[in-house]
């Protein structure tokens, strides 16, 4: 059975991680759970997909998760689409998925 960190990938000197946004939620959740058949980990938040809200939303949640400076997050890709790559430079991959792990759970 495919594990969440198959969304997870080193690329140079960072990780980019497929996510999965729903947008508007009740809470803001990351992870809010594993597509298997997409590999993507799924993001939950309350931001509306207005105005670029949402994804301000979205690297201010994972840098609070994984505990870096949003500085460190960016989009690389899926500004506006709910399936994004996002990039997390200054991380390691076992300190993600150490810091994810638990939360899968």
């Amino acid at each position: 059975m495919p594990s969440f960190t198959d969304a997870i990938r080193k690329v140079g000197s960072g990780l980019h991680i497929s996510c999965e946004v729903q947008a508007g939620g009740r809470e803001n959740l990351f992870p809010s759970g594993y597509n298997c058949w997409r590999g993507t980990i799924g993001i939950t938040i309350t931001a509306p997909p207005v105005d670029g809200r949402a994804n301000a939303a979205i690297i201010l949640l994972i840098a609070d998760v994984m505990g870096v400076p949003r500085s460190s997050i960016s989009i690389v890709s899926g500004h506006h689409s709910n399936r994004k790559v996002i990039r997390i430079d200054g991380l390691s991959l076992s300190d993600c998925i150490h810091t994810l792990d638990p939360l899968f759970e």
